[in-house]
C-alpha cells in the first residue's frame, strides 16, 4: 500500500506528531479514564485542530458531539487515540486502519510487557500497522505532546509550566518523560512516551524530528535497541541536520548478561556493546538524569561547536579551579598548557602573585575590575590550543540579593565576551543547585551549567562527539560454515591458519613414542597439550606442559597429561596430545570475539595469559574494524605500555597485533553465522617486525534452536 512507501511512512509520522484532527476512541468524562485526560489536555492546551470524541453510546463529551464509531466519519482523522481496554484495542485499530486513519496512540497496557496473551495481541497490533502503513505510539504508553500545536495526546496531567522550545524528549519510560520534561531547564518541542514501541520506535521519531523546524536537539530515554541499522540510518539524518542526540539508557546492569565459556564474555558485557554503538553512530550517552539535563542545556544553548578539543578553565579561587581540574581529569577532559604568548598576556593583565596557567585563578582582583576578567577571556580565546572556555563561578542560590550582587559584574563580563569572543564560553556552578537567579538572569546568551562532574562530562561529550555514522552495511551474507563438530584447539588453529592467521606448527599424537618423534621433528623445546573437545580450559585440567626438552621427557609428559586429563574429566573424549612448536618470548595478549545481539559481534583485546579475568585490562569495539581502529583499541589498554617497551624493555610488534585484529574481524565476517565466541589466548606478540603467534584458540559454536 502507498502508506508503506517512504512517502507514506513520512505522512503517517506527520499525522502522529503534528495531527490536524484527532479522534479519541473511548472518550469519556470519567475523571480516572485515560481518554478523559487526553480530552482535557487537548482543550486545555489550545489545540486548534478538530477533536472528535468516539463512544458507542455517543452523546456529548466535554461539550463536543460524539460519534458511535470511527467508520461513521465522512473524513478520516489524522490520528486516533485508543483509550480503551487492551482486549478491545485490536478491533478499534482494525477499524481505524480500514477507514484511512494514518496514525494511532494506544494507551492501554496488557501487551508484550504482561504475558503470552499480551504478546500475541502486540503482534496483531504490529500486523495492523504494517498492513495499513500506520504509525502507532505505544502500546502501554502515556502518549505524546506537540507543544507548538497543542496536540496533547497524553493520558496524564500536563503542567502548564512546560515551556515551548526546541528540545524533543523520546522515552520508552513514561515516568522518565514526565521527570525530564518538567525540569524547567529547557523549552520543549515534543514529549513522547512511547511505551512498548511495538510498531513505531525511536528511529521513526528521529527521522521525523530530523526535518522538524521546531526541534534542534533530541534526548532519548531508551530501554533497548531492536534495530541498530534503522537507528544508525536515522542518526545519519540527524547529523545531516546538525541536531545532536542524547541518550540515557535504562537497565545497564550486567545481571542479565549472557555468560559464555570464553574469557571474552567476562571482559565485554552488553554495556560495552551499547557504548560502542553509541560512539559509532554519534549518540551522546549520559549516565544519569543530571547528565541528561546539563548535556541538553549545552547542546541547545551553545551556538557554535568548539573546533578544537582543548578546554580552558577560569575561576577566581585557586582551590576552586583545582577542584574543577581534578574532575576534568576524572572525566577525560583535555586541559592543555597555555602557549607562551598567552602566558605573557596573562602576566601583563594579572597581579604578580597570580600564576598564568590552565586552569587559571584570576585572583580576587576581578571583583574590583571586571574588565580584567573579560580581557583574560579574550587572551585565552586567542590561544591556539583552546577551543572552549569554562568560566567556573559559584554564586549559591541561598545568597541574599546583596551578596549575590558581588558576582553580577563577572557574569556581565562573560556575557560581553560571548558577544564578540572567538571561541565559545560556558558558565558553570560547581553546585548542582546552580547559581543565584540574579546571576543567571545576566547570562541570557551563555550556556549555564550546574554540577561539576555533570557539566564537564557534558562538555567533553560535545567536544568529542562523532558526527559521522560508521555503522556497517550488514547485507553481505556469510560465505563459509564451520565444521559440524565442536572444534578442538588444534582444529580451531588449523581453521584460523587456513584464513591467514599465524599459528605455531604442531602434530597430534596418540602414544608416548609418537610424542617423542613429533617433538624431535619440531625441534626442542616443545609444548604439549591435551586434545579434547570436552576440555575447554586445558591448564585447569593439568593438560598443558611447556618447555619439553628431550624425547624422554616427551614420553613422560604424554603419559602424565593423559592421566591428569582423565582424572579431571573422566567422561571426556581424549583424542591424544598435541605437540607444538614452542614460541619463545613475546608479550601475552588476548584477542576475543563475543556475540552481542542485536549488534552482532564485538572484539576484545587486552593483556592475556592465565590472569585475564584478574587483570581485566581490555578494549572493546563492535565489528568490523579497520587497522586505524585496531591500533587505537590497543592504545586504550595497559597492554600498549608493555608492547611499547615498558621500563626499558624491548618493543614488541604492536602493528602485527593490530593487523591480527583486522584479520580476526575478517574471519568473523566469513564464519559469523556459526560462531558464538572466540578466545585467542594467549597470543604471543614477538619483538618488532617478528610478528605474532596464536598459541591457544577456542572457537565456541553458536547454539541453534
Amino acid at each position: 500500500m502507498a502508506a508503506n512507501t517512504p512517502m507514506g511512512a513520512k505522512a503517517a509520522m506527520r499525522a502522529l506528531m503534528a495531527p490536524r484532527s484527532v479522534a479519541v476512541v473511548g472518550a469519556t468524562e470519567r475523571a480516572d479514564a485515560s481518554s478523559s485526560y487526553v480530552m482535557k489536555n487537548l482543550m486545555r492546551f489550545g489545540y486548534q485542530g478538530q477533536i472528535i470524541p468516539v463512544h458507542p453510546k455517543a452523546g456529548t463529551i466535554f461539550g463536543l458531539p460524539a460519534l458511535h464509531s470511527l467508520s461513521a466519519l465522512a473524513n478520516a482523522p489524522d490520528v486516533a487515540v485508543i483509550g480503551i481496554a487492551a482486549d478491545k484495542v485490536i478491533a478499534a485499530l482494525e477499524e481505524a486502519g480500514s477507514t484511512g486513519v494514518k496514525a494511532a496512540v494506544v494507551l492501554a497496557s496488557g501487551f508484550a510487557e504482561l504475558d503470552e496473551a499480551g504478546s500475541k495481541r502486540q503482534q496483531q497490533l504490529i500486523e495492523i500497522a504494517e498492513r495499513y502503513g500506520m504509525a502507532i505510539c505505544g502500546p502501554n504508553c502515556l502518549g505524546l505532546f506537540n507543544l507548538s500545536s497543542g496536540a496533547a495526546l497524553y493520558s496524564s496531567s500536563l503542567s502548564t509550566n512546560l515551556q515551548k522550545g526546541h528540545f524533543a524528549i523520546l522515552s520508552h519510560s513514561g515516568a522518565s518523560a514526565i521527570a525530564l520534561g518538567n525540569t524547567g531547564r529547557f523549552g520543549l518541542s515534543h514529549v513522547v512516551s512511547s511505551g512498548n514501541s511495538a510498531a513505531t520506535d525511536i528511529p521513526d521519531y528521529l527521522e521525523f524530528l530530523a526535518t522538524d523546524d521546531q526541534t534542534s536537539a533530541v534526548g532519548i530515554v531508551i530501554e533497548a535497541i531492536r534495530e541498530p541499522e534503522k537507528l544508525a540510518a536515522a542518526m545519519e539524518k540527524m547529523h545531516a541536520a546538525n541536531k545532536p542526540v542524547i541518550a540515557l539508557r535504562a537497565g545497564r546492569s550486567e545481571r542479565g548478561a549472557r555468560a559464555t565459556a570464553a574469557h571474552t564474555g567476562s571482559l565485554a558485557g552488553s554495556n560495552d556493546a551499547y557504548r560502542a554503538f553509541f560512539r559509532r553512530t554519534g549518540i551522546i550517552e549520559v549516565a544519569d538524569m543530571d547528565g541528561f539535563m546539563e548535556t541538553a542545556t549545552l547542546c541547545l544553548d551553545l551556538k557554535n561547536r568548539p573546533t578544537k578539543p582543548g578546554v580552558a578553565i577560569i575561576g577566581v579561587s585557586g582551590g576552586g579551579v583545582a577542584h574543577v581540574s581534578d574532575i576534568a581529569d576524572e572525566v577525560g577532559l583535555s586541559l592543555p598548557d597555555l602557549q607562551p604568548e598567552t602566558v605573557a598576556r596573562l602576566e601583563a593583565l594579572l597581579p604578580p602573585f597570580a600564576t598564568p596557567q590552565n586552569p587559571l585563578d584570576t585572583t580576587g582582583v576581578v571583583f574590583a575590575d571586571s574588565k580584567i576578567y573579560q580581557d583574560v577571556l579574550h587572551a585565552l580565546a586567542d590561544d591556539a590550543s583552546i577551543g572552549l572556555i569554562v568560566a567556573t563561578q559559584d554564586a549559591p542560590v541561598g545568597l541574599d540579593d546583596f551578596c549575590a550582587s558581588e558576582y553580577l559584574d563577572i557574569a556581565e563580563a562573560v556575557l560581553d565576551y560571548a558577544e564578540t569572543g572567538k571561541i565559545p564560553v560556558v558558565f558553570m556552578s560547581n553546585l548542582s543547585s546552580g547559581h543565584h537567579p540574579d546571576v543567571e538572569a545576566k547570562l541570557s546568551n551563555v550556556p549555564v551549567l550546574r554540577g561539576t562532574k555533570s557539566a564537564l562530562t557534558a562538555v567533553r561529550s560535545l567536544i568529542t562527539r562523532n558526527t559521522v555514522v560508521s555503522w556497517p552495511d550488514r547485507t553481505t551474507t556469510t560465505k563459509k560454515n564451520l565444521p559440524a563438530d565442536v572444534l578442538t584447539e588444534r582444529e580451531a588453529k588449523r581453521l584460523l591458519a587456513a584464513e591467514g592467521l599465524p599459528v605455531p606448527s604442531e602434530q597430534l599424537v596418540t602414544s608416548a613414542d609418537a610424542a617423542a618423534e613429533a617433538a624431535r621433528q619440531l625441534g626442542f623445546p616443545v609444548v604439549m597439550k591435551i586434545e579434547s573437545p570436552d576440555i575447554l580450559h586445558k591448564t585447569e585440567a593439568g593438560g598443558v606442559k611447556l618447555g619439553i626438552g628431550s624425547e624422554t621427557e616427551a614420553r613422560t609428559v604424554f603419559d602424565a597429561i593423559i592421566a591428569s586429563a582423565r582424572a579431571y574429566a573422566p567422561n571426556a573424549d581424549l583424542r591424544g596430545v598435541s605437540v607444538q612448536e614452542m614460541v619463545k618470548g613475546g608479550i601475552e595478549a588476548l584477542v576475543g570475539i563475543v556475540r552481542h545481539e542485536p549488534f552482532g559481534f564485538g572484539l576484545v583485546v587486552g593483556i592475556g595469559g592465565v590472569l585475564v579475568e584478574l587483570v581485566k585490562d581490555s578494549a572493546f569495539d563492535l565489528l568490523p574494524i579497520d587497522l586505524t581502529r585496531a591500533d587505537a583499541m590497543i592504545g586504550e589498554t595497559k597492554l600498549a605500555s608493555l608492547l611499547d617497551g615498558y621500563r626499558g624493555a624491548s618493543k614488541a610488534d604492536r602493528m602485527a597485533l593490530a593487523e591480527l585484529l583486522v584479520k580476526v574481524s575478517g574471519f568473523v565476517a566469513q564464519y559469523g553465522d556459526d560462531i558464538e565466541a572466540i578466545d585467542l589466548n594467549p597470543v604471543a606478540v614477538l619483538p618488532e617486525r617478528k610478528g605474532v603467534r596464536i598459541l591457544d584458540a577456542l572457537i565456541i559454536p553458536r547454539k541453534r534452536d
